[in-house]
């Protein structure tokens, strides 16, 4: 998700893009109600859903009505693609970091190639209304990367995250950090033993953090494998 515009006043309309793609880049998705089963704002005042019509550009456009810390979140309807290689799928998993899933995948003796993977994103937003206050909070996504400190606030040169499945922190998994300023820059970093890591703040601009946690399944569609995707978008000034 990326904020037209990461701060506007109590009052005014925040707008946010759903982008689909790779590096930064990415197709513009419309408001579809079937493509997602969670789309909310949290505030001061509390959670409530996200209004819109069907093929609204951009997909979130609501009225800010507290100030402080704007969080948005987006929880996808279940996908599905299929490899139709096996190096199409040794290059996910290598760039997404997820070990063990190579090994696993032969152990089950699952097909080199013709499998399904489900995948559900679950994305969320950092903008402001007005002023910075606030703090990032857990809302319950799937699998969900939690702001430890308001970016917008922080005086610090990294910034404290936590990766969160069910609830629960996730240790050992791949965070990949994309930057937009003067020019784009990728890095990775992995969570410790307690799901934490280190962002690296290392210039102002347009942050978004990735990560992506695999399950084993063996579901009646066919797939064999589960993925969710987790983002967090922000800008740190």
């Amino acid at each position: 998700m990326e904020p037209e515009n990461h701060s506007v006043s109590v009052g005014d309309t925040l707008k946010i893009k759903l982008r689909v793609g790779q590096h930064l880049k990415g197709n513009q998705q419309p408001y579809i109600k079937s493509w997602f089963e969670e789309f909310q704002i949290l505030d001061k005042e509390g959670i409530r859903p996200v209004s819109g019509m069907q093929g609204d550009m951009p997909a979130f456009a609501m009225k800010v009505r507290t100030p402080g810390l704007q969080v948005v979140n987006y929880v996808s309807s279940t996908d599905d693609m299929r490899y139709h290689s096996k190096e199409q799928f040794e290059r996910f998993i290598e760039y997404e970091g997820l070990t063990g899933v190579l090994e696993r995948h032969q152990e089950r003796g699952l097909p080199d190639l013709g499998f399904r993977e489900d995948y559900v994103r679950c994305a969320k937003a950092l903008a402001l209304g007005g002023s910075a206050e606030g703090q990032d909070l857990l809302v319950g996504m799937p699998l969900e990367l939690l702001a430890e400190e308001n970016p917008y606030l922080t005086k610090s040169t990294n910034l404290p995250v936590r990766l969160f499945w069910q609830g629960e922190p996730v240790p050992d998994i791949q965070i990949r950090i994309f930057h937009r300023g003067v020019e784009n820059e990728e890095k990775t970093v992995r969570t410790d033993a307690e799901g934490r890591a280190q962002i690296p703040l290392t210039a102002t601009g347009f942050f978004l953090l990735n990560a992506v946690h695999m399950l084993e399944v063996e579901q009646d569609n066919g797939a064999v494998w589960k993925s969710y995707w987790a983002s967090l978008s922000f800008t740190y000034q």
